[in-house]
């Protein structure tokens, strides 16, 4: 190579782009360490003006070797202790981490809607978070106690669907649950100054979902004794 100090500022200039095309395509295929090169200037004659060209590209071996190892690898990181959550069991906790987010998403979106918020001050903000999340582990647990009930029995739930009643499923949310009551409805009238009442009497699917919950249907019958 010529020497430094006979170089002129184009070359330099030409020396230090040649650099930076370098290194930004080693970063854009994300082989930086991987490789090294080497290049050469060629100086200017009457038809050409002088450049940097680059003449041998090397791999480094060693370094290649190590990521070669690490392909693959995933980081795992957990606060439980080894005796109670070994690797294999954080694995598979990570792998459902959907149902957390779905837990996530509920409290975001309907039925709950957490945001946006309608309080000013903090410790509303955090009685509100503290009352939803209550919700959220209600709405979780139904839907895990039902679907375990449908799972043992082999039994699936048919109607939930209002725009397919013979769909039947083994794994219905939540919300499709408590929706298949909103048709109950509490009567309450008045007669020569005593009270009488009314409950919507349940449906085969109603009674199906409180068997699976370990409820008795008493607790929609027994509203009309309790209101009057």
């Amino acid at each position: 190579m010529t020497p430094a100090v006979s170089r002129g500022k184009r070359q330099i200039r030409d020396e230090v782009e040649l650099c930076h095309q370098a290194l930004r395509i080693l970063k854009t295929h994300r082989v930086e360490g991987l490789l090294d090169y080497e290049y050469n200037y060629e100086v200017p004659t009457n038809h050409r003006p002088g450049r940097y060209q680059i003449t041998i590209v090397t791999h480094n071996k060693r370094a290649i070797k190590q990521v070669e190892q690490q392909l693959g690898w995933r980081a795992y990181v957990t606060n439980a202790p080894r005796e109670r959550l070994s690797l294999p069991q954080a694995v598979l906790t990570y792998r459902d981490e959907w149902i957390a987010e779905r837990s996530f998403h509920r409290l975001k979106g309907m039925p709950l809607s957490l945001s946006p918020f309608f309080v000013q001050r903090d410790d509303q903000v955090k009685g509100l978070v503290h009352l939803l999340s209550l919700a959220v582990r209600i709405l979780t647990l139904i839907e895990f106690v039902v679907r375990r009930c449908l799972k043992d029995s082999g039994e699936f739930l048919t109607g939930l669907y209002a725009g397919n009643p013979l769909k039947a499923t083994g794994r219905p949310t939540a919300e499709k649950l408590l929706e298949a009551f909103k048709n109950l409805t509490l009567t309450l009238f008045r007669v020569q100054g005593e009270w009488y009442g009314d409950v919507t009497e349940l449906n085969p699917l109603q009674n199906q979902i409180l068997r699976c919950l370990g409820l008795s249907p008493d607790i929609y019958s027994g509203l009309v004794e309790n209101s009057t």
